[in-house]
C-alpha cells in the first residue's frame, strides 16, 4: 500500500479525531486550538466532504464552533475591553442574521403560502452557513485578546489560503483552456473558477498590505511567495471580474501606500495586449463580439437582471424572500450580481443593511490604519480597507458574499481588525490615565518636650503606739 493510499485512508479519519478532541478541550475554556483547526479548514471544502463519513461529520465546524462558544463564555473578559468601545460592526452582525431569518420566513410564503421551516431544505442551510459567518467574526474577536493570538490566527489563515492556492494550481495545470476552465473549482467542490477567483483577489491585497508591515526576513519571504502564487491563480482562472476587483484594490493600496507602483498599473492598463497571456487577453476580448454586441455570457446576464428588478418592483420592502430566486426556474438560476440579488430576495431593507454592514467594514479598516499603535497592525487595516472594495466589485459579477468557503475569511479578517483596533484604544486610554503621585515625606517639626519624670511618692504614717505602761 503506497504512501498516498495510506494518506487518504488515514488522514481524514485523524482530522475528524483532532477535530472532536479540539471540540472538547475548547468546553474546557481552552478555545483557540479548536477556533484556529476551523479557521484553516473554511476554504477547504474538498477536506471536509471526506470527513462527513464519519459519525456527525456532516455538521463537523459546527462542533468545533459550539464547543468554542461555550467554552468562550466560561473565560474571562480582557480588563482592557473595559475602556474600548464596542466595534461598530457587532449590531449590524446581529441584525443581518436577524432580518436575514425574517426573510428566509418570508420566502416560504412567498413559494409555499405557508412557513415551510424544515432543516433539509437547501434555503435554510443556507441561511445556517451564512450565519456561521458574523459568528467568526464574534469569536475571533472574543478569543484572540492579544496580538501574538491575532497574528498566530492571520498566519494559519494563511496556510489554508495556501493549501486552497496548492490544489488550485494543480487544476490549472490540467484545465489551461479557455474551454476547460469551468472545471476548475480549487477546494471549493460545489463553486466554479469565478468564485475561486474572487476568494484569491480578496485576501492577496490584505497580505499585500501585511507585507509593508513586516520586517525583511523569512516572514516577509514566505509571505510574498503566497501573493506570488495567488496572483498566479488569479490570472489563469480566467475571471473578468476578478481582473477588475484585484485592479481596483492594487490601485487604491497604492495610491495610499506606495504611488510609484501605480507606474506598472497603469502600463499594463495601456499595453494589455502585449504583456498579458494570450488566453487572458482572449478572455477579455470575449466580452464583446466581433460586431460589438456582447458576449452570450454577459448578455444572459444582463437579461437576468431586468428579469430580477420585476420581482423587485412586485415587493419592494422586504423582496420575495431569501433564496427563493434560484426556485423560480429562470434562465441561469441566479442574478449573477448581489446588489440585484439582495433588492430581488431582500427588498430595500436588505440592501440597506449591506451597505452598513460595508461602511462598518470600512470604517473599522480605516480607522486601524490611521489609529494602529504599530506598523503591523496599520498595515493589516489598510489591506482590510482595500479589500471591501474588491470584494464589492467582485460583487458586482456574481453572489460572493453568501457562500460560506469565499467569504468566511472576511468576517474573520474583520475580528482580527477589530481586536488590534481595541488593542490599541486600550493603550491609549492606559496613556490617558493621570500618573500616581508619589506620597510625600512628612516634614520635619519640632522635637517633642521630654515627658516630666515621676515624682517619687512617700508614704506618711503615725508610728504605732506602745502598749507598755511603767509600774
Amino acid at each position: 500500500m503506497g504512501i498516498g493510499v495510506l494518506l487518504k485512508t488515514f488522514a481524514p479519519l485523524t482530522l475528524y479525531m483532532s477535530g472532536l478532541g479540539c471540540a472538547l478541550i475548547a468546553l474546557g475554556g481552552n478555545t483557540r486550538l479548536a477556533l484556529m483547526m476551523v479557521a484553516f479548514l473554511l476554504p477547504l471544502r474538498n477536506v471536509i466532504e471526506r470527513v462527513q463519513l464519519f459519525p456527525g461529520g456532516n455538521q463537523f465546524l459546527d462542533i468545533m464552533l459550539i464547543g468554542v462558544l461555550i467554552g468562550g463564555m466560561f473565560k474571562a473578559r480582557p480588563p482592557e475591553d473595559a475602556a474600548v468601545k464596542k466595534s461598530s460592526i457587532n449590531a449590524i452582525a446581529i441584525i443581518t442574521v436577524i432580518y436575514m431569518l425574517f426573510s428566509l420566513f418570508r420566502g416560504d410564503y412567498y413559494l409555499y403560502n405557508g412557513l415551510n421551516f424544515d432543516i433539509k431544505d437547501s434555503r435554510v442551510q443556507d441561511w445556517k452557513n451564512f450565519a456561521l459567518m458574523p459568528l467568526l467574526f464574534f469569536l475571533n474577536f472574543k478569543n484572540n485578546t492579544t496580538k501574538k493570538e491575532v497574528w498566530t490566527m492571520f498566519a494559519v489563515v494563511c496556510c489554508g489560503i495556501f493549501v486552497s492556492g496548492y490544489y488550485t494550481a494543480h487544476q490549472i495545470g490540467w484545465h489551461s483552456s479557455l474551454e476547460s476552465r469551468e472545471r476548475i473549482r480549487g477546494t471549493f467542490q460545489f463553486l466554479g473558477p469565478n468564485e475561486v477567483a474572487a476568494f484569491f483577489n480578496g485576501y492577496t491585497i490584505i497580505l499585500m498590505s501585511v507585507l509593508y508591515g513586516l520586517k525583511k526576513g523569512r516572514n516577509k519571504t514566505l509571505l510574498l511567495i503566497l501573493v506570488l502564487s495567488n496572483i498566479y491563480c488569479i490570472t489563469f482562472l480566467y475571471s473578468r471580474g476578478a481582473y477588475l476587483g484585484l485592479m481596483v484594490g492594487m490601485f487604491i493600496l497604492f495610491s495610499l501606500k506606495d504611488k510609484k507602483m501605480l507606474a506598472p498599473i497603469f502600463l499594463v492598463l495601456l499595453l494589455w495586449q502585449t504583456v498579458l497571456p494570450q488566453n487572458v487577453v482572449d478572455r477579455i476580448k470575449e466580452t464583446k463580439t466581433e460586431t460589438g454586441k456582447l458576449d452570450e455570457s454577459s448578455q444572459r446576464r444582463i437579461d437576468i437582471w431586468q428579469q430580477s428588478m420585476t420581482y423587485f418592483k412586485s415587493s419592494p420592502i422586504t423582496g420575495i424572500g431569501f433564496g427563493s430566486f434560484r426556485h423560480l426556474g429562470l434562465d441561469l438560476g441566479d442574478t449573477h450580481n448581489i446588489y440585484i440579488k439582495i433588492l430581488t430576495e431582500q427588498g430595500a431593507i436588505g440592501i440597506i443593511i449591506l451597505m452598513i454592514t460595508l461602511f462598518c467594514f470600512i470604517k473599522e479598516g480605516w480607522q486601524l490604519y490611521q489609529k494602529g499603535d504599530d506598523e503591523l497592525s496599520k498595515s493589516m487595516g489598510l489591506g482590510f480597507f482595500c479589500c471591501i472594495f474588491v470584494f464589492m466589485v467582485n460583487n458586482l459579477f456574481g453572489d460572493r458574499w453568501s457562500y460560506l468557503e469565499p467569504n468566511a475569511y472576511l468576517w474573520v479578517f474583520a475580528g482580527l481588525v477589530a481586536r488590534l483596533n481595541a488593542i490599541a484604544q486600550a493603550a491609549k486610554a492606559e496613556e490617558k490615565l493621570p500618573p500616581t503621585a508619589p506620597l510625600k515625606a512628612a516634614k520635619p517639626g519640632p522635637a517633642p518636650e521630654p515627658s516630666p519624670k515621676p515624682k517619687k511618692r512617700v508614704r506618711y504614717y503615725d508610728p504605732p503606739q506602745s502598749s507598755y505602761e511603767p509600774s
